[in-house]
């Protein structure tokens, strides 16, 4: 039974409460926001919900959660190499194959440089970010690249690439080549143009662009070197994107890799450079045969902006970490830009995949789950983007698991971890 002073603050605090809920409706804060508490996280909850989702079903996992560029977990478990390889068991720090999560360092690369441009002289300096991406790509590539072209090439746009909508089709048999893309008469479809259908080569040209957009005089330097040395039309070709993967490379270590504390170095060089230390990929869990390991060097001469790069889960997050809590990739315009809860998920620029929830929706009004996967090989890989700025980075190096099992895996053990 209450005593007299206990029932006396109870009559105070509902007054009090009744006070403040009376002021916050005034103000126009709904009854719902006042009195429905957000909920906590529980990383133990997190991490059993992921765990027990994940580790069972591939050879190795690794992830890292952040949360306003800090880590709130991170585990490992398995293989990285299984025993016919070296018995190397996974860690946070294994540098594993991210495939097409690449696409995120080369597609935030090309937002760096038009938000921070080295001066006067840039493409388009003084513009807005909006109005940089309205420029069409062949206005600043090579001759060899912007003449002879399928009507309709010339007016792709930097924001379609990013958005994957140039209309550039990936469906003829074999490896198109760029000149494929630009010139074969089944490469681009104007039919297609400017609607979303998810194409590597979006992200090929967006990589060999970021050397052309930082340095403008480059067009004319390529135009020059061709036409001194006489070059046919593969040559030229194959000269231009040598040069520029090269250079693309470079750019995101100078620019962005070097300034991060900690820095970090992708490698597209696996096969030759982290044999002995890299996950390879397997055909599933119970593969006792010789993993995959690659080197994009070794494939085409250079690194890509759409894959064959190779990180570990810490190296990955300490590159999200910078993303979503400072400006030193891209500013609050530019993660604006690349997707907000007010904009059409068709219109996210860079993030690869939109995925519905109710549960986001109706806790944190966050209707879409936006994020970005890998595939190479055996290899799996997703980023994802969830509420208060949470972040979260998950690799495993067998199939077992899809990409949207992964994605499930990640976004089910978020909303274990609520309380």
């Amino acid at each position: 039974m209450s005593t007299p002073l206990q029932v006396l603050a109870v009559t105070y605090r509902n007054i009090i409460l009744a006070t403040v809920v009376a002021t916050l409706l005034v103000a126009g804060v709904s009854r719902a926001q006042i009195i429905t508490p957000r909920p906590t996280f529980s990383v133990r909850d997190f991490d059993q919900s992921l765990t027990s989702a994940v580790g069972p079903n591939v050879i190795g996992y690794q992830y890292v959660l952040i949360k306003d560029g800090q880590v709130v977990s991170q585990k490992a478990g398995g293989l990285a190499q299984n025993a016919a390889d070296g018995n190397l068991a996974m860690t946070n720090s294994t540098p594993t194959s991210i495939g097409s999560l690449a696409k995120f360092l080369s597609g935030t690369a090309m937002l760096n440089l038009m938000e921070k441009p080295p001066g006067p002289g840039s493409w388009d300096y003084g513009l807005s970010l909006q109005q940089k991406l309205d420029r069409t790509f062949t206005t600043i590539v090579p001759d060899i690249w912007a003449s002879g072209n399928t009507p309709g090439v010339e007016d792709i746009t930097f924001r379609q690439l990013l958005q994957h909508r140039s209309g550039f089709d990936d469906a003829k048999v074999g490896n198109r080549t760029v000149l494929g893309f630009l010139k074969d008469p089944d490469g681009f479809l104007l039919s297609q143009y400017d609607a979303r259908e998810y194409s590597n080569i979006n992200f090929v040209m967006n990589g060999y662009l970021i050397p052309m957009y930082l340095a403008p005089s480059l067009q004319n330097s390529f135009d020059v070197t061709i036409s001194a040395n006489n070059l046919n039309q593969t040559d030229a070709d194959s000269f231009v994107r040598n040069l520029s993967g090269n250079a693309m490379h470079a750019i995101m270590k100078t620019r962005i890799w070097d300034q991060m504390n900690p820095t970090i170095l992708p490698n597209c060089d696996a096969a030759n450079t982290l044999a002995n230390t890299a996950a390879y990929g397997y055909t599933s869990k119970n593969d006792a045969a010789n993993g995959f390991i690659m080197s994009l060097i070794d494939n085409q001469g250079h690194c890509g902006g759409h894959g064959g790069y190779y990180m570990s889960s810490i190296a990955l997050a300490a590159y999200l970490a910078h993303f979503s809590a400072t400006d030193l990739i891209v500013t609050s315009e530019g993660r604006n830009a690349m997707y907000n809860e007010t904009m059409a998920t068709n219109d996210r620029l860079v993030w690869s995949s939109s995925t519905p929830d109710p549960w986001l929706d109706a806790n944190f009004d966050m209707p879409n789950v936006i994020w970005s996967n890998g595939i190479h090989g055996g290899n799996r890989g997703v980023i994802i983007r969830l509420p208060q700025n949470y972040y979260l980075v998950l690799l495993t190096n067998s199939p077992d698991l899809s990409v949207n099992q992964l994605r499930a895996a990640g976004v089910n053990a978020f909303i274990a971890g609520m309380d």
